[in-house]
């Protein structure tokens, strides 16, 4: 049994180890986790009854969709049931259902093979629990611009995985780039209609996905491919959970997926914590109700500058201006960080020589 003196040593020590590495979770990090699921519901509409078919329900036991029942008479005055009238959808009938009220139409072969899987999501299922983040490059109508766009997006990924060292956290996979053609668009029309995208479009969109099938931020326009939008996203997601960021960039939009158990066994084998663990949660929970004290837009988080600063040695992107405040800020938080490892220093010697002094008083007696 750990005599007094060593538990009280540990103890102190333990205590200053919390209190410096309290948070110990980047963006992508809590990205895996079910803080702020997005739950999508499939309607079965029927003219007789209101009864969801329970083999389905099996097929969506380990995903973010949930299966409900809807009767075409008892329930007339559900929404879904207007969507399905003004579609003359012939019953029984399939919607599904995001959480901001937009729908759309499956069919059984939908529900079956669109509904959680398609080609990109089972990229994106292998891939993301072991790597940083994905770019998906959704082609326009001109072939030029996606070349342009895919070779730029290509180039960012590349220029993120460049920094990635010097981030709070390692990650051995950098970003990716997944691109759906014109001829692809329709298998991913499910995926796709989550994030708000219906048609081919003009020209190309990208989008930044990161943990359990996260979009970081908003669609990202072809102008704003040639911005450098792509490496912004990308660079916030390796930011530190408490870097003050808004809550809405900490848990992106979820698209539709299955996230079964081998795939979350394996994730907590590279994380090294289990991201569902209620204690996981709760410290998770704990970062996010923290007031923010920055605008929404994540320009203004600590962690970015730090990001532009790093990638500037490789020559990718220009130089970043710094104002007087910036600079004022900067040097407060450096302040900070040497007063806290100061603390840690002066508490973990004082547990030490509380030891030796209690051990040196009982050699005595």
């Amino acid at each position: 049994m750990m005599n007094k003196p060593k538990l009280y040593t540990a103890f102190i020590v333990f205590l200053a180890y919390t209190s410096v590495f309290a948070c110990k979770y980047t963006i992508r990090e809590i990205g895996f986790s079910t803080l702020s699921k997005v739950t999508y519901v499939l309607y079965r509409i029927d003219e007789n009854s209101s009864f969801f078919p329970k083999q389905l329900e099996h097929n969506f036991a380990e995903s973010n969709i949930v299966g409900r029942g809807l009767n075409l008479i008892v329930d007339e005055d559900n929404p879904v049931i207007k969507f399905a009238k003004d579609q003359k959808l012939v019953f029984p009938a399939y919607v599904l259902a995001a959480p901001d009220g937009r729908m759309i139409e499956l069919s059984k072969t939908d529900i079956l093979n669109n509904a959680l899987s398609s080609p990109v999501r089972k990229q994106l299922l292998n891939y993301l629990p072991e790597a940083y983040a994905s770019v998906i490059l959704i082609d326009g109508k001109n072939i030029l611009e996606n070349q342009l766009a895919s070779e730029l997006i290509n180039k960012t990924c590349k220029s993120v995985e460049n920094i990635m060292p010097n981030m709070p956290k390692q990650v051995d996979v950098g970003p990716n780039m997944i691109q759906i053609s014109n001829k692809e668009f329709e298998q991913e029309k499910v995926m796709l209609w989550s994030f708000g995208i219906y048609e081919i479009p003009d020209h190309p969109i990208a989008l930044v996905v990161y943990g359990r099938g996260r979009i970081m931020g908003e669609k990202i326009s072809y102008t704003q491919i040639n911005e450098d939008t792509v490496y912004k996203y990308l660079s916030i997601i390796g930011a530190d959970c408490e870097c003050g960021l808004d809550r809405k960039w900490m848990l992106g939009y979820q698209m539709p997926l299955n996230w079964p158990k081998p795939i979350r066994q394996n994730l907590s084998n590279t994380l090294g914590f289990d991201v569902d663990n209620p204690m996981v949660l709760t410290e998770m929970s704990r970062i996010l109700s923290i007031e923010n004290k920055v605008a929404s837009d994540p320009d203004g988080i600590s962690f970015e500058p730090l990001v532009f600063d790093l990638d500037k040695e490789f020559g990718d992107v220009p130089e970043v201006q710094h104002t007087e405040s910036d600079r004022t800020e900067s040097d407060e938080i450096d302040s900070g960080k040497w007063v806290l490892y100061s603390l840690l220093i002066f508490i973990i010697l004082t547990g030490f020589g509380a030891y030796f002094i209690v051990k040196r008083t009982k050699q005595n007696n």
